[in-house]
């Protein structure tokens, strides 16, 4: 598919989408569930990560926040759960805990969770010295397999590359991988390759575009990209999955979050150039609420935070004027990621 001019099309563009309407969606997310994602209620922190970090990208934050900062701040750190015989780390809500006294065997630390209580802290300008990271580092060993995959939680029986991916984010957010064994991490991934040359969520499973993300990123972010070999098969799978937006698996549709995962798989693979960015952004217009703001994953369907920012995260992978630049393995601003490494990880050094 040929690539067209990142800079021509994001000027043609950059006074269509409804940004401002965005940033009150996003806002609204932060104070009340939709009623069509209240389920989500157990992983709400999820929520507030993708609506914090879209406000990020937006350039709203702090004045679009509906509460203090801090007060978010301070929610996040009552998930953080530290014991000294388990796994460490956050929760996704407080809809577990029933007793500040008596445990509760379904009060457990989520991996995904986790990854995203430290970005939302990061995005919220903490400097993560309320974080206990050398037992949530280390605990991570509690949650990988011999097969180097990891489980969500001790209760969990899944165990796939979404929570490779989380593990991954986690370790190098906390500059600290003592808790994940390297070789047989990246063995599995490699593992997950299908004859398609992109990746399933578990050895011998159909190769899907988000579980390649979770493939590309984790390996990048362990520095082992160099151990994948075909990489122009993968990149050619990738190019294959864009019709006018991009779609997850062959004979599928277009669904809005692709732009992402497959967009970001690209840029990680230094070959982004070649979307045609044009086309992506007629279908992110067409999944754009005009009314409430946000967008969903196929035009004429609901919102929802997820979608919404992925989908301005994939904008800002087209280097939209009007949106900070995002990086392709965190799913945040770069601007955040610059102060976590030069920052906060040049602190704990000393």
């Amino acid at each position: 598919m040929p690539g067209t001019n990142n800079e021509t099309n994001t000027r043609n563009s950059n006074d269509d989408f409804k940004f401002s309407l965005h940033s009150k969606y996003f806002s609204r997310c932060l104070t009340i569930l939709p009623s069509h994602i209240s389920s989500l209620d157990n992983s709400r922190v999820t929520i507030a990560f993708y609506s914090i970090a879209a406000l990020d990208l937006l350039n709203s934050l702090p004045a679009s926040l509906p509460y203090d900062g801090s007060e978010l701040i301070s929610w996040i750190y009552n998930l953080q759960l530290i014991t000294d015989s388990d796994v460490c780390g956050f929760r996704g809500s407080t809809c577990t805990i029933t007793s500040r006294t008596t445990p509760n065997p379904y009060d457990q630390v989520h991996i995904t969770m986790t990854m995203t209580a430290l970005l939302t802290l990061l995005l919220l300008g903490d400097d993560l010295e309320n974080v206990q990271r050398h037992k949530i580092a280390l605990s991570l060993a509690h949650l990988q397999l011999p097969s180097g995959a990891f489980l969500a939680t001790r209760l969990s029986t899944e165990s796939d590359l979404r929570f490779v991916y989380c593990a991954c984010a986690v370790a190098f957010i906390l500059n600290d991988w003592s808790g994940i064994d390297k070789d047989s991490c990246t063995k599995f991934i490699l593992q997950c390759r299908t004859y398609e040359y992109a990746f399933g969520q578990i050895p011998n499973a159909e190769a899907h575009g988000g579980s390649t993300f979770c493939a590309i990123a984790a390996l990048s972010l362990m520095d082992r990209l160099n151990d994948l070999d075909q990489q122009d098969n993968l990149i050619r799978w990738c190019l294959q999955r864009q019709n006018e937006g991009f779609n997850g698996r062959p004979n599928k549709p277009d669904d809005s979050c692709y732009s992402w995962w497959i967009g970001a798989t690209l840029k990680l693979l230094n070959k982004d150039f070649l979307i045609n960015c044009e086309q992506n952004q007629i279908y992110l217009h067409a999944t754009e609420s005009k009314m409430t703001g946000g967008f969903s994953k196929w035009p004429d369907s609901t919102a929802d935070p997820l979608h919404s920012c992925l989908s301005l995260a994939s904008l800002s992978l087209m280097n939209h004027s009007k949106l900070k630049s995002i990086h392709p393995a965190l799913v945040v601003s770069i601007d955040v990621v610059d102060r976590l490494k030069k920052t906060i990880h040049s602190k704990w050094k000393l």
